[in-house]
């Protein structure tokens, strides 16, 4: 019909037919009002970190960088005092013999050391013929472990004295004994109210041996372990050893004998005595660090007490009876149920003698 009517009209009609109804559609365009584009009808946008403009992709492999990052200065390892055994008695060695002579000679001097400063200093023991038999150190008050300050003018001795013992640089009479000095309650200082404290410590593989480390001396026992003391005041600080304050109970039969106890992995053979000798007449108590593990007896396991008389001579020098460490085994095994520790898979030195880092 669209067809046929068209071919009807002539071509300039149909022209200005189409003109006209373009027009009319272009005019209604015009008139429609245009709704202005809002916020919430935008595409959400992603925020973008600044450091990721310069980042590649997630999935792409990242190029290593070409310069490497130097490491913070504050996480370096801090540095270890050096510990010197120039001096004699500074130097780890073994026992030069097992036994000592019986007779009680009087042929060592006491000296002071002038090659440290004073106040970390040590006092050495020498024979007339040059050889170091031993060295000693005081703890004069005014800290944690003995509150009053020594002050001889006043008659105030309070001390707790360590002496390193080793005659003739034998194995036999390896020891160390400690003393507390304390006043009675008319505050006199009396030789027979001294605390006396006797330690043998086993294996006995080295001589005792002191050594200064900055504000540290460093002891090595005959078991190899070690003990810390601070070298001004000579307070036990860590190691194979540990200590409570000294007892200054006027009563002196309530006063306890200096507390230092050895908290190592071999034995100890302890002996107390209130102004004498411990060896003389009293009994002794040895503890193991390193019990039988099939030993049912409780916290008897690792300690029993045998007298006195079983292990030092009575007269003379006062000698230990076993001046070999095998002797000692056999007695331990049969009168407490255990002996010394083996240097093997059970057992261990707690603190190896650490290698000299000086002259």
């Amino acid at each position: 019909m669209i067809a046929v009517i068209r071919s009807r009209i002539p071509a300039a009609y149909q022209l200005l037919l189409l003109s006209m109804a373009g027009a009319l559609v272009l005019s209604a365009c015009r008139s429609a009002p245009t709704k202005p584009a809002q916020v919430s009808d935008l595409p959400p946008q992603r925020t973008v970190p600044p450091s990721a403009e310069t980042q590649p992709p997630a999935d792409e492999p990242q190029q290593p960088s070409a310069e490497p990052i130097p490491a913070p200065a504050e996480i370096r390892p801090p540095e270890k005092a050096v510990i010197a055994r120039s001096l004699p008695e500074s130097k780890i060695g073994a026992p030069e013999r097992d036994t000592a002579t019986r007779r009680l000679e009087y042929n060592t001097l006491v000296s002071g050391r002038s090659e440290i400063p004073h106040r970390v200093a040590w006092r050495y023991r020498r024979t007339t013929k040059g050889q170091i038999v031993g060295f000693e150190f005081s703890n004069r008050g005014g800290n944690r472990i003995l509150p009053p300050r020594q002050d001889t003018a006043k008659n105030q001795l309070f001390t707790r004295d360590f002496q390193f013992r080793f005659d003739e640089r034998a194995r036999q009479d390896i020891h160390l004994l400690i003393t507390d000095w304390a006043p009675s309650r008319d505050r006199q200082f009396r030789l027979s109210e001294l605390m006396n404290r006797l330690m043998h410590f086993f294996p006995r593989n080295y001589l005792p041996a002191i050594a200064n480390a900055r504000d540290r001396n460093i002891v090595t026992l005959p078991t190899g372990e070690e003990v810390e003391f601070d070298a001004a005041t000579h307070e036990i600080l860590s190691g194979a050893l540990s200590e409570s304050p000294v007892d200054l109970n006027p009563e002196r039969t309530k006063r306890a004998f200096p507390g230092v106890e050895y908290v190592g992995k071999g034995v100890l053979v302890r002996a107390d005595a209130r102004g004498a000798d411990p060896r003389i007449g009293t009994t002794a108590l040895i503890i193991t660090g390193t019990p039988r593990p099939d030993c049912d007896k409780g916290a008897e396991c690792n300690r029993c007490r045998v007298p006195s008389r079983d292990l030092w001579d009575q007269t003379g020098a006062m000698r230990f009876k076993f001046a070999a460490d095998a002797e000692f085994d056999r007695y331990l095994t049969a009168r407490c149920g255990f002996g010394l520790p083996t240097d093997g898979a059970e057992y261990r030195i707690a603190t190896k003698p650490r290698q000299s880092g000086g002259s």
